[in-house]
């Protein structure tokens, strides 16, 4: 059963009561005038919208000003508009006299002014999408996300809304689940967007993964009773129950941390608004539990589960005692493998952009073609997740080792799967237990997620390749990685602000932005690259490898912009004191320069491998044949001589320890370029084999 949870005085209120003496009006020039109509002048000409057009004028922007939403809607934009009728307002008030909120449903019966208005923001705030920031984007009907996935923009209450549609019926479609969207009375053209009528007014819950499982710890119902209380039992309610930095927001609000000037392209770059936790927790359900220990759901206790996770010898040199708060304690492993600290959507799970053969442009529903994959560092004791999608394996699954066709005239498709290699499947289903919430997603899994000597020994055979925002859990939870529409961001030194926790900006002479790639023609490994300018200095700490051995560390380097510099790499396990990492990188060097001894491939393939191990002998590799310059292209980055890959250094690395890249400007120009597109650990054992030499891909 799944218990869906609302708090009608929400958290996001918070960020309302911010106040200060500026203020902010409405450019009455932008106005239209023309007699084509605005989304304010449609709602107002109809009758069944009455009620919503009286709480649109009541509902001011923000705190910083006196105009009202509905003056917002008269004016120039790109809004789509969930319209509730008045019926749709009136089952609302019903649901809250019903939950005891209010004595009767009307709007007399609040007890209090600040009831009202908190009632009427979230009616009113999460009506709306605001695409004004966005590219302009608005939404259609057919331009809503896939079943049970995430509408790419916030309402304007800062809140996630999905769609989900009818099992038999696509053109049903309701939002947030719950709030049906009119057959009849939708796409409807407005100057400044697009309005749909819905039958239910859209309240997103506001309930955290922190106070969700605490409530569910008292439900045997839930469907996730023994999580719940395995969570608990761990100490970790307080940390899943954060949901912004308010701090952080405040700094930017009072331009303490502003925007940031781009001089090479003559433009300003914006400062990321908001600063969210986000967490992704994979659960056993409770079924899994009473089938497993073949107890009563009940009587299922939480010594019964370390010790069923003991027998298993999951965990061998984990701690088993009753000090479970303890990161080396056995429960303390087994529950916090479970869950990542980034909050990821269902669409977000992998993430579909240019991998070889897959196209953005099939509307709902999109095929996948090779596989796509990351690795996750979890919370607790830092260990890797895998996430995986195929064709073949036809839905997302947890730590999937299947054999991949990766010859040189290869297909990258899953040949064979092993029973044991086949991995967890990911329920996205509507129909499934998945529970989303202010600041997370329980995702139900239905086999036992454990970090044991198989899933170490399949990813030590593996060449890790992250994205390079990949090892900032931020990017996700903010709604930065792989966005739907192309869009810049800067971010503060840390000596005003740190924002990331596993990358130190250690300068304020330099200037750090996240540049999405999506659309732009840019041939980046998932749309995504960082790049900073200036005397720039940045450390990123490494997630961990899956066991102790040799590695080779890689980047990989795009040099279409002539600002790209040269930079000096540190590596190392004191953060303060790094050893250099080989000679200054020079990040301009492409696959035209004559050292790299750089060839498009031919029908030889010896010949090809030759060339391969003439450019290794330099410090160099070919980009992957797994990607392409562009979604649905044909030239691969191993076919575009502007793609390459450096060989940083190959090192012994422990399991156990952490390690650290640093990246220092060694030119006195300001404006040559540190970029970072991907970072691959490649294992001893594919770079060195001397039976099967490590594939193109």
């Amino acid at each position: 059963m799944k218990i869906k949870i609302y708090n009608l005085i929400p958290i996001l209120l918070m960020g309302m009561i911010l106040t200060t003496s500026c203020s902010e009006q409405i450019d009455e020039s932008a106005r239209y005038v023309f007699k084509e109509r605005t989304i304010a002048g449609y709602l107002s000409e109809h009758e069944q919208f009455s009620e919503y057009v009286r709480l649109l004028k009541e509902q001011r922007v923000s705190e910083l000003t006196e105009t009202t939403v509905y003056q917002l809607l008269t004016a120039y934009g790109a809004y789509t508009c969930f319209a509730p009728t008045n019926n749709a307002i009136q089952l609302y008030l019903d649901t809250l006299c019903i939950k005891g909120i209010i004595p009767e449903p009307s709007w007399e019966a609040f007890p209090n002014e600040h009831l009202i208005d908190s009632i009427r923001y979230v009616i009113v705030m999460n009506s709306l999408l605001d695409g004004k920031d966005a590219d302009r984007k608005t939404f259609t009907v057919s331009e809503f996300p896939d079943n049970n996935e995430e509408f790419s923009l916030n309402t304007m209450a800062d809140c996630k809304i999905s769609a989900v549609y009818a099992r038999h019926d696509p053109d049903s479609c309701y939002i947030d689940g719950i709030c049906p969207v009119s057959l009849t009375n939708r796409d409807i053209e407005c100057i400044n967007g697009w309005i749909h009528e819905i039958g239910y007014t859209i309240n997103p819950t506001s309930e955290t993964l922190g106070s969700t499982l605490h409530l569910y710890a008292t439900q045997p119902d839930c469907g996730y009773y023994i999580m719940a209380k395995l969570v608990e039992a761990c100490g970790l309610t307080d940390t899943l129950s954060v949901v912004k930095d308010y701090e952080y927001e405040r700094l930017v609000k009072t331009g303490i941390i502003t925007e940031s000037w781009w001089p090479n392209i003559g433009t300003y770059v914006q400062p990321q608004e908001n600063r969210k936790y986000g967490f992704t927790l994979f659960a056993e359900t409770d079924d899994f539990w009473t089938r497993t220990l073949k107890k009563d759901l009940q009587e299922i206790t939480i010594n019964d589960v370390r010790e069923w996770v003991a027998t298993q010898g999951f965990y061998p040199e984990a701690i088993n005692d009753e000090n479970y708060k303890d990161e080396n304690n056995l429960l303390n492993q087994f529950v916090t493998y479970h869950l990542l600290p980034c909050r990821l959507a269902v669409d977000k799970l992998v993430l579909h952009y240019n991998e070889k053969g897959f196209t953005s442009k099939g509307g709902r529903n999109k095929t996948p073609t090779v596989p796509v994959w990351s690795h996750y560092v979890t919370m607790g004791k830092r260990r890797l997740l895998r996430l995986w999608e195929s064709l073949e394996s036809n839905g997302v699954y947890l730590n999937r080792f299947p054999e991949v066709d990766n010859s040189r005239h290869g297909t990258y498709h899953e040949v064979s799967c092993t029973s044991e290699n086949e991995g967890l499947y990911v329920d996205t289903d509507v129909d499934s237990k998945l529970v989303k919430l202010a600041n997370s997603i329980i995702y139900p899994i239905e086999k036992v997620l454990v970090y044991d000597d198989h899933v170490r020994k399949e990813l030590m055979r593996t060449r890790l390749r992250y994205d390079v925002w990949d090892f900032a859990p931020e990017m996700m939870s903010n709604d930065m990685r792989c966005m739907s529409y192309f869009r810049r961001y800067s971010f503060p030194a840390d000596e005003v602000y740190q924002y990331f926790n596993d990358i130190n900006i250690n300068t304020k002479d330099m200037i750090f932005y996240l540049l999405n790639g999506i659309n732009q023609d840019w041939p980046n490994y998932q749309a995504d690259e960082m790049l900073c300018e200036g005397i720039y200095d940045i450390t990123l700490r490494l997630p961990p490898v899956p066991m102790s051995g040799t590695y080779e560390i890689r980047m990989g380097v795009s040099t279409e912009s002539p600002w790209r510099g040269i930079c000096q790499v540190y590596y190392g396990e004191n953060k303060d004191a790094l050893y250099p990492a080989g000679i200054p990188v020079n990040m301009s060097l492409g696959g035209t320069d004559p050292l790299l001894k750089w060839e498009r491939d031919t029908e030889d393939d010896d010949y090809n491998a030759e060339i391969d191990k003439q450019m290794r002998n330099n410090g160099f590799m070919k980009g992957p044949e797994y990607f392409t310059e562009i979604p649905g292209g044909t030239q691969t980055a191993r076919s575009l001589a502007k793609t390459t890959r450096r060989i940083l250094l190959r090192t012994q690395i422990d399991a156990n320890k952490v390690y650290y890249l640093r990246f220092k400007s060694v030119q006195d120009n300001p404006n040559k370029q540190l970029f970072l597109d991907y970072i691959e650990w490649c294992p001893k054992e594919i770079y060195d084999n001397p039976e099967t030499p490590e594939d193109i891909w």
